[in-house]
Formats: structure tokens, C-alpha cells, sequence
């Protein structure tokens, strides 16, 4: 479903007999962008998995950090990372050891480079320092954060495709919801009781998709959060 489709199914839960009755097309657009971004958030901080993606970062000579503001979609956390070798894969060890002494020198090249890696803000910092350039060295899943709609989407606007389509009635309910409370806090009369429980339910079913359990067999994403924490 695209931006304009949810636009004209939004309208009619709002009791519009035609797009922009009683909200404009902008107005709805905008509602739907809030809606959609307070159902993805959680879905992203609870690890569930629905938005996460895989690149390869290049290793630059004599520079240990490498720029994760500059990816698309943008990012939000390390899943995975993985130093790409001739003959496979070997997972990455984040450094935590503030004291664990690093030598300047004897440092290798090609398969023998296997660094450790912090962060620092947005960058992916590599220690040792590498000596030479290497091509897609790093193989990396992240999570991302995906892009929103506003008023000045296209109709045709598609939203993430990782996004699960069972809870586009939530988006949908809620967003009729949200306009319908603006609507009565500028005079109008709307009836949401019946919406408000239809989104008691959806709600409901959302939440229990969430992991409940704060130790879950996973593997911590680690990067920056919204604490200024390391996780």
C-alpha cells in the first residue's frame, strides 16, 4: 500500500466522503509520518529484527575510523560484523579493555589484519590503525532507521518494505485518531470511542509481538543509542 492509497483509507475512517472534506492531504500525510515512526521505534529497540540490512565497509590506509553517519538507510546500531577474509568470514571482537596495551608496529595486511573496534559518536573506530587499503573488508548488519513520509510526500510514496503489513490498521486507527482529537480540540465533534477500542486490540496484539524477556538468547546490538551509552 503507498502513501496515497493509506491517505484515502484514512480519510474515509475519518468520516471524509472524498480526500480533504475535513483534512487536507498534507495534513493526513503528516499524522501518518508520526504514526508510523511511534510504531517503528519500538519494533527497532526491542531487537525484533524487522529492520536491519548488510553492507561492506572499506579499510583505508593510516585511518582508523570508518564514517557509519554516511550509510543508507541510516544507521542505528551494529548487528553483525565480520572481517572478510580470502577464505571466509571471522567475527569482529569489540574492544572494552581501556587499558589493553596496542602495538604501532609488526602490524598485518590482507588476512593476517584482523582488528579489534569501538565507537566513537558515528564512527567505527579500527585498532590497530591499518597499514594498507582494503576493498569491502568488513562485512557489517545494521540497523537502520527508515525514512518517514510528511506532507510533501508523493502519493506514491512507499514505505519500508520491512515494515510488517498486519499492523498497518494500527497505523491507520491511530492516525484517524489522532486527526479526529485535533478536530474536536479546534470546536469540531467527532465520536472516536468505537476507533479507541478497535486500537485497544490492534495494540494489544502488537505489544505481545514484542520480546518480554530482558535476557532473550540474542546478540546485543552495539553502537550508538539514544541513552549515550555503549551497549
Amino acid at each position: 500500500m503507498n502513501l496515497g492509497q493509506l491517505v484515502a483509507e484514512v480519510s474515509i475512517i475519518c468520516g471524509d466522503k472524498v480526500v480533504g472534506e475535513y483534512f487536507g492531504a498534507p495534513e493526513i500525510k503528516r499524522a501518518i509520518g508520526d504514526v508510523y515512526r511511534y510504531y517503528t521505534m519500538p519494533l527497532i529497540f526491542a531487537g525484533t529484527g524487522y529492520f536491519v540490512t548488510q553492507t561492506f565497509l572499506d579499510i583505508i590506509a593510516q585511518q582508523e575510523t570508518i564514517d557509519l553517519s554516511v550509510l543508507t538507510p541510516k544507521f542505528w546500531a551494529t548487528s553483525k560484523l565480520w572481517r572478510k577474509l580470502s577464505t571466509g568470514y571471522m567475527p569482529m571482537h569489540m574492544n572494552e579493555q581501556r587499558y589493553k596495551f596496542m602495538s604501532t608496529i609488526g602490524i598485518g595486511t590482507g588476512d593476517t589484519y584482523i582488528p579489534d573496534y569501538h565507537y566513537r559518536g558515528m564512527n567505527l573506530i579500527l585498532s590497530p590503525i591499518p597499514i594498507a587499503p582494503m576493498t569491502a573488508a568488513i562485512k557489517m548488519d545494521y540497523v537502520y532507521i527508515p525514512d518517514f513520509p510528511n506532507q510533501t510526500s508523493a502519493d506514491n510514496y512507499v514505505f519500508d518494505i520491512n515494515f510488517p503489513t498486519v499492523f498497518e490498521l494500527n497505523v491507520k486507527l491511530r492516525t484517524a485518531i489522532k486527526l479526529l482529537e485535533t478536530k474536536d480540540a479546534t470546536g469540531g465533534v467527532s465520536d472516536t470511542g468505537t476507533l479507541i477500542q478497535e486500537l485497544a486490540q490492534a495494540d494489544a496484539y502488537f505489544q505481545d509481538t514484542l520480546p518480554k524477556d530482558e535476557n532473550i538468547d540474542r546478540v546485543e546490538y552495539s553502537g550508538i543509542n539514544y541513552n549515550h551509552n555503549l551497549m
